[in-house]
C-alpha cells in the first residue's frame, strides 16, 4: 500500500471510520458500543462517530451502482456479454438499451446505498441532539448537509422518493414527489451551509468530509439540474453557488489532468470533496477489475484476476481526436470505418489518460496471448484491446472495447485500489458556472462560458480553442472532461439527448426512462410506495 501521512491516516480514522477488516457491508462495530449515556464527552468521539455516515460513499467506486446508473445507461461506456461472462440475467444490457425493470439489482443497489448513508445520518442526529459538546451544533449541521447529498441523489435516480429524517419513526415513510425532494435538499443545504467550516484541499484534517465548499457544490449542481427536477431552471443561482466557490481562491484546475487520478492524489487543488480511497485500510475502488482483461493481472501483478467488463464506446473515444475539425453529432468524429481506424488528427491528451488500448504485455514485456480468444476475432490470441466492439451481446470479442484507465493503473496494486475518487472537482464546477452563464443570457459564445471552455480545453486537454461554441460542442467538451465521473446520463437529460440513438442503444419511445423504476424489493417492503410511471 501507499504511504500514509498524518493527514490521510486522520481521515482514514476520523472521518470514514473504516478499518483494515471493515466490510462495506457490514454495519460499523462502533454501533454496538456507544450509547446515548456514555457518548459525547469529547470531540474526537463525535467526530470518530460521524465518520460513520461516510462509510456507505466506500461503494461509490464500484460495480454496483454510481458508476453504472450513470455511465453504463450512457453513450460513454458499456458492459458487453462476452460469452458467459457478464450475463447476469440480462441486466448490464439493459442499463445500455433503457430497458431496465423493478428487480434488476443496480437500482436497488443504488436505494439502498443512499439510504444507508440518510438512516446512520438520521440515528447519530438523535444521538448528537442529547450531546453536551459545545461542537455538537457544528456536525449535526454536517450530518444534515450530508444527508441532504443522499438524497439529491436519490431525487437524480428515482425523482419520487420517500424523505424520512426521524430514526425513531419506524412507520413505513409516504413517498414525496420530485419537487418535494428537491425542495428538501435545496432547504437542508441552505440551512445548514453557513455552520459548515471553511476549508479547502489545504486543510488535511477535514479532507473526505463536507465542508461549506462541498455544500456550495451540491447546489450548484441541484441548481443546474432544477430544470429536470422541477421544470423550473435556477442559472443564476448555480451560478452564484459556483461564484463563491471560484472566488474562494481555494481551487484552482491541476497543472496536468492527469494529477487528479493518479495513484497520490490525495489534496489535488481540483478535489472539492473526494473519498479517499487506500487498498488495504478504505477499500472499495476496483476501476482495475471492472475494466481490465483477465491476463492484465499479469501487467500489473494483480493479486486477483480481473474481471474483463467495462468499456467505452468506440464513437466517445474517437471524439477525442480533432474534435474541432471533424464535429458531428455531439461533437464526434464523423466518416468511420467500422473498425474506427480510418480518422487521424491532433489527439487531446485526455485521451491517453482515460483509456487503455492496443497491444498488451506482462510485467516482464512479454506479450500476452488470450487462449480463449474468439474465432471470429480478427486479431486472433494476442492480447490487443481495440475501441471497436463488435456486438453488445451474446458474444462481444473478449478483448474489444477501449478500456478505461481514467485513474491511473500501477505496477503491484491490489484489486482495491488506492486513488481517491473525486465527487465534486473544480473542473466541473468551472463548466457548471459556463453552462448556466450560457443559458442564462440565451448565448453559447457569451465570453464567460467560451473563456471556461477554452481554459480547460487548452490546459487539460492541449488542443486548439474553439472560436466559437454551440450546445453540442459544449456538451461534448464536458463529456472529454468529465468522462466516467457520473454525470454523464444527467447531463445527457438536461440537453434532451438521453433518450436519442447512439451505438447499441435504439431511441427510446418514451421520457419514463429517464429516472428509473422503484426496486420491486422496496415496493414490497413498504406499500405507501407506488411504481415510477412508465414501469
Amino acid at each position: 500500500m501507499k504511504p500514509i501521512t498524518i493527514t490521510k491516516a486522520s481521515v482514514l480514522a476520523l472521518a470514514l471510520m473504516v478499518g483494515a477488516c471493515t466490510k462495506l457491508d457490514e454495519a460499523p462495530l462502533l454501533y454496538g458500543t456507544v450509547t446515548e449515556d456514555n457518548f459525547g464527552k469529547t470531540d474526537a468521539e463525535i467526530a470518530a462517530l460521524v465518520g460513520n455516515a461516510y462509510t456507505p460513499l466506500y461503494g461509490f467506486g464500484g460495480n454496483n451502482h454510481m458508476i453504472p446508473l450513470n455511465e453504463v445507461t450512457t453513450d460513454e461506456m458499456v458492459v458487453p456479454q462476452r460469452g458467459a461472462d457478464w450475463g447476469d440475467g440480462g441486466h448490464w444490457v439493459r442499463l445500455q438499451t433503457h430497458t431496465y425493470v423493478a428487480t434488476d439489482p443496480t437500482p436497488n443497489n443504488g436505494w439502498n446505498f443512499c439510504y444507508s448513508g440518510i438512516t446512520t445520518c438520521n440515528k447519530l442526529l438523535i444521538t448528537l441532539g442529547n450531546s453536551t459538546s459545545p461542537n455538537a451544533a457544528a456536525y449535526i449541521s454536517e450530518l444534515k448537509c450530508l444527508r441532504a447529498i443522499y438524497y439529491y441523489w436519490l431525487l437524480d435516480l428515482f425523482g419520487n422518493v420517500p424523505i424520512v429524517v426521524d430514526f425513531s419513526d419506524t412507520k413505513p415513510p409516504a413517498k414525496s414527489d420530485r419537487s418535494a425532494v428537491y425542495a428538501f435538499v435545496e432547504k437542508e443545504l441552505t440551512d445548514n451551509v453557513k455552520d459548515l467550516p471553511i476549508y479547502g484541499p489545504e486543510d488535511g484534517n477535514h479532507y473526505g468530509r463536507v465542508t461549506r465548499y462541498v455544500a456550495y457544490a451540491a447546489l450548484a449542481k441541484l441548481y443546474l439540474n432544477a430544470g429536470t427536477y422541477t421544470g423550473t431552471p435556477q442559472w443564476q443561482k448555480a451560478i452564484d453557488m459556483c461564484d463563491t466557490i471560484i472566488n474562494s481562491g481555494k481551487y484552482k484546475l491541476a497543472p496536468n489532468y492527469s494529477d487528479n487520478f493518479v495513484r497520490l492524489n490525495t489534496g489535488s487543488p481540483e478535489f472539492i470533496w473526494a473519498v479517499p480511497y487506500d487498498g488495504v485500510h478504505a477499500k472499495g475502488f476496483n476501476m482495475c477489475m471492472m475494466t481490465l482483461s483477465y491476463l492484465n493481472q499479469s501487467t500489473y501483478n494483480i493479486n486477483a484476476q480481473p474481471w474483463n467488463g467495462f468499456a467505452t464506446i468506440q464513437e466517445f473515444y474517437q471524439s477525442y481526436i480533432d474534435p474541432v475539425q471533424n464535429p458531428g453529432p455531439q461533437g464526434q468524429v464523423v466518416g468511420l470505418d467500422p473498425a474506427g481506424d480510418s480518422v487521424t488528427g491532433t489527439l487531446d491528451k485526455r485521451m491517453q489518460n482515460n483509456f487503455l488500448v492496443g497491444p498488451q504485455y506482462a510485467s516482464d514485456g512479454s506479450r500476452l496471448a488470450d487462449g480463449g480468444a474468439d474465432v471470429t476475432d480478427p486479431d486472433g490470441p494476442p492480447l490487443t484491446f481495440t475501441p471497436y466492439i463488435n456486438e453488445l451481446f451474446p458474444t462481444a470479442w473478449r478483448q474489444s472495447g477501449a478500456r478505461i484507465s481514467k485513474w491511473n493503473f500501477y505496477k503491484g496494486m491490489l484489486q482495491d485500489m488506492d486513488n481517491d475518487w473525486a465527487i465534486f472537482r473544480y473542473a466541473d464546477i468551472l463548466l457548471t458556472k459556463a453552462e448556466a452563464t450560457a443559458r442564462q443570457n440565451n448565448n453559447w459564445n457569451d465570453p464567460v462560458t467560451l473563456a471556461i471552455v477554452n481554459q480547460i480545453r487548452t490546459e487539460h486537454g492541449g488542443v486548439d480553442p474553439f472560436a466559437s461554441l454551440t450546445p453540442a460542442t459544449f456538451l461534448a467538451e464536458r463529456a472529454r472532461e468529465m468522462f466516467a465521473e457520473t454525470f454523464r446520463r444527467q447531463d445527457m437529460i438536461r440537453f434532451g439527448i438521453y433518450n436519442n440513438a447512439w451505438r447499441f442503444h435504439t431511441a427510446d419511445a418514451d421520457t419514463h426512462v429517464n429516472i428509473f423504476p422503484i426496486p420491486e424489493t422496496q415496493l414490497n417492503a413498504n406499500p405507501n410506495l407506488t411504481q415510477n410511471p412508465g414501469y
